[in-house]
Order: structure tokens, then C-alpha cells, then sequence
């Protein structure tokens, strides 16, 4: 088994061995995001793998998207933020928010993701 692979499907074992293997493939949609407040590269990236039989949903955690931002992570205070628009609240909002706060840099990440350029299917 090889443990350097970026992800394997849990459901139908299909590999990705990098990150951006597994970006520009065609059957994988961001479908959310799940905050991990005290943990902010703790937090997961929800994609659902939309190959025929088997449409899991894949969780993979923020720290192996980091690369995709060059802001700095910013202090954690384990909560959320004061003026908190609660976009990072709701797993299945994708909108870049509104608020600049300590998960900024996560969103953008997302943003990064959602624009990322698929191979031809």
C-alpha cells in the first residue's frame, strides 16, 4: 500500500497519487466544508466522487490544500470570530465570506478548488 498517495476512493479504491491528480479530475466535486475551529488545518474538504457506482463523499482535511494559498495562517482563538458572518458554520456553503477573520485563508483555498481547471472527461 503506498502511504505517500495524496487520496484512494474509501468506497470503489480508485487512486489519486498527488494533489493535483486529484483536482483535475472531472469526477470530483467540492461539495463542503467542515470547520474545525480549535484546529483550523484540522478542518475537512467534503468532495463527492461522482464515478459511476460509487458516489462517496470523500473527506480530506485542510492541511493538504495549504499550498494553494499564500496567506499566512492566522492565530487561532478556538472560536468564532467576532463579526462572524457564518459562512465556515454551514458545510454546504462554498461562497468566498465577506468577513476577514482566522478562515479566510480557507475559503480562498475553496475558491482555488472550485476554479480549478478539470481534465476532459
Amino acid at each position: 500500500m503506498n502511504t505517500d498517495r495524496f487520496k484512494t476512493c474509501t468506497t470503489c479504491s480508485k487512486p489519486w497519487e498527488t494533489l493535483e491528480d486529484f483536482l483535475t479530475d472531472p469526477e470530483l466535486a467540492l461539495a463542503g466544508y467542515q470547520a474545525a475551529f480549535e484546529d483550523l488545518e484540522g478542518g475537512l474538504f467534503l468532495f463527492n466522487h461522482l464515478h459511476e457506482n460509487c458516489g462517496t463523499t470523500l473527506a480530506v482535511t485542510v492541511k493538504k490544500f495549504t499550498v494553494l494559498s499564500s496567506r499566512p495562517i492566522l492565530a487561532r482563538s478556538g472560536k468564532r470570530p467576532s463579526g462572524c458572518s457564518g459562512f465556515c458554520a454551514h458545510p454546504d456553503e462554498l461562497s468566498p465570506c465577506p468577513v476577514a477573520c482566522e478562515c479566510g485563508w480557507v475559503r480562498e483555498i475553496m475558491q482555488v478548488v472550485l476554479n480549478w481547471k478539470k481534465q476532459a472527461a
